[in-house]
């Protein structure tokens, strides 16, 4: 994994004529991307010993081979949004909504 900035997450929200809400995440892209791959390898080694055919008699039907699955496509999006530059992700104005989310 390389470090090329120090990337955070903002979510801003505007409804009709109110304040806009700036919602900000606090943690890096490349700390949340770190924790998701030390999760991946602990998902790893628990597959080794779970076997991948569901249980029928299983009140979920969420698996550790799904979830890893799942902890994989999460990556690839983070890596994908670690780009060089700061950028807005969506900027969406309706009639009476405004959505902005931005990767500084």
């Amino acid at each position: 994994m390389s470090i090329n900035g120090f990337h955070t997450l903002s979510i801003g929200l505007q409804i009709e004529e109110r304040r806009f809400i700036r919602i900000p995440f606090p943690i890096q892209l490349f700390i949340f991307e770190e924790l998701l791959e030390s999760l991946l390898d602990i998902l790893n080694i628990a597959c080794f010993f779970v076997p991948k055919t569901s249980n029928p008699n299983s009140a979920t039907r969420i698996s550790i081979h799904s979830t890893k699955a799942l902890v994989i496509a999460v990556l690839k999006l983070l890596g994908s949004l670690n780009i060089d530059e700061p950028y807005d992700l969506v900027d969406v104005t309706t009639d009476k909504v405004r959505v902005l989310i931005k990767v500084r």
